[in-house]
C-alpha cells in the first residue's frame, strides 16, 4: 500500500534530505513539499495527504497550527511533528491536539520511517528519547479522572468554594467575594474535607491545587 506524505519545514537542506531518505522506500510517495505552514496547510487541503510532517516552528503557521486548522476543517490527514525542542508541555499540546507522531530532529534520520508506518496504521509514535512523556501524561489522566469521579460528590456552592480555595483566596475573602458569611464558608470547607475525606490544616489546600485544571 503506497502512503501519500508531504514534508513542511523552512529549512530547504533538512527538508530536502528527509525527502532524499523517505524516497528510498517504495511505498512512500511525497505529493509536496512546503517552506511555511500556511502553504502547507493550502497542500494537505487541496491534496489529502496520507500523513503530513510538519515542522513544529515554521513561519506564518507554526506545524502545531497547521494541525490545528487542519483538524478543524475536517481533514483525514495524521499529523507527525518534527521539533528540537524537549519540553514536555509542548508535546503535551501536541498530543492534545492530536498529532499521531512526535519526532526529535535530532533523530529524525533513524525514526522517521518508523514513525510514518506506525503513524499510518493509525498507531502512536514518539520518539524513544521522550517516551517518559507518553508515561506521565497516562498517568496524570488517570489521576484527572480520579479527581472527576470524586468531584461528583460535592455540590455546585462547594464546587465554587474549591475553586476559589485553589486559587489560594482565604476564607474571608471567598466570604466577601460570593457575598456569603465567613462561617457559610467554613462550613462548606469542612463539608468538602468530609466528603473528600481529607484531614489536616492544609489537606483541602493541596487538594484544590490537585484537581485545579478539574474545576
Amino acid at each position: 500500500m503506497n502512503h501519500t506524505l508531504i514534508i513542511a519545514d523552512d529549512h530547504p537542506v533538512f527538508r530536502k534530505g528527509l525527502i532524499n531518505i523517505l524516497k528510498s522506500e517504495k511505498s512512500f510517495q511525497v505529493i509536496g513539499e512546503a517552506a511555511d505552514g500556511g502553504e502547507a496547510l493550502k497542500i494537505i487541503m487541496q491534496h489529502n495527504p496520507n500523513v503530513a510532517i510538519l515542522d513544529i516552528d515554521m513561519p506564518v503557521l507554526g506545524g502545531l497550527e497547521v494541525c490545528r486548522k487542519a483538524l478543524k476543517l475536517k481533514s483525514q490527514t495524521r499529523f507527525i511533528i518534527l521539533t528540537m525542542f524537549k519540553e514536555e508541555d509542548l508535546f503535551n499540546e501536541a498530543m492534545n491536539i492530536g498529532v499521531s507522531g512526535y519526532v526529535l530532529k535530532d533523530n529524525a534520520v533513524s525514526d522517521i520511517i518508523n514513525c510514518i508506518y506506525s503513524v499510518a496504521q493509525n498507531d502512536l509514535y514518539i520518539s524513544p528519547d521522550i517516551k517518559q512523556y507518553l508515561t506521565t501524561r497516562k498517568g496524570k489522566q488517570i489521576i484527572d479522572e480520579e479527581i472527576s469521579k470524586k468531584l461528583l460528590k460535592i455540590t455546585t456552592s462547594e464546587l465554587r468554594i474549591l475553586k476559589l480555595v485553589s486559587e489560594n483566596k482565604s476564607s474571608k475573602e471567598i466570604a466577601a467575594l460570593l457575598f456569603i458569611s465567613q462561617k457559610t464558608v467554613e462550613n462548606h470547607r469542612s463539608n468538602i474535607c468530609r466528603k473528600m475525606e481529607l484531614e489536616g490544616n492544609y489537606a483541602l489546600i493541596k487538594f484544590a491545587a490537585e484537581c485545579k485544571n478539574s474545576l
